[in-house]
């Protein structure tokens, strides 16, 4: 039987800056992994009109995905690459109550979303579509390009590009488990007893 390498922080190797190095880690069978990407930074108070104009909601989340945040960044949505994160400030989204907003941002390749706050509905959806909407409190400590690793079930995001490590505050088990599964549809039908 093989031993199993120790996940404690402490035994984790480091790269030079001091942050653990994520790539070692390995997740479960049905875990989330962690991910590393470039961070596109906004501020405070994004609206969903900011996020995705009206004329777009009634799209498919692929047909939608080339618009977001174009009243903010025009090129946002051809420059972003797969696994990379949108970290804003207070009350992202907090308007934002339709399903197509964050499922655009998941079409995009977004591997998560961490604000300091978020819109109710919008947190919800987004979770339920299989996307992390992550609340941090040190948002205005990350700088667009930074490189992040994000480790949901460990609930850290680290900073690799300066160091810093910050802990995520709002998941709790069930949110967990319906990440894992990819959304709120796949998650409730491994609930379904077999017929």
């Amino acid at each position: 039987m093989e031993a199993t390498p120790s996940l404690h922080p402490c035994r984790v190797p480091r790269y030079t800056g001091g942050v653990p190095k994520y790539e070692d880690l390995v997740a479960g069978e049905d875990g989330l992994l962690a991910t590393t990407g470039r961070s596109w930074t906004f501020g405070d108070h994004i609206t969903c009109e900011q996020i995705l104009a009206a004329e777009y909601l009634g799209q498919s989340p692929e047909g939608a995905s080339p618009f977001v945040l174009a009243r903010l960044d025009p090129s946002f949505a051809s420059q972003i690459a797969a696994g990379d994160f949108v970290v804003a400030g207070l009350d992202f989204a907090g308007d934002a109550s339709d399903r197509t907003v964050p499922a655009a941002f998941k079409a995009l390749g977004v591997a998560a979303l961490i604000a300091r706050s978020f819109g109710h509905f919008f947190l919800r959806n987004a979770i339920n579509v299989g996307l992390p909407a992550l609340v941090v409190e040190e948002t205005g400590a990350i700088k667009t390009g930074d490189r992040l690793r994000v480790d949901v079930e460990a609930h850290i995001v680290a900073n690799l590009s300066s160091g810093d490590r910050y802990v995520v505050r709002n998941l709790d088990d069930e949110a967990i488990a319906i990440l894992r599964a990819g959304g709120i549809v796949p998650y409730t039908r491994r609930l379904k007893p077999p017929a």
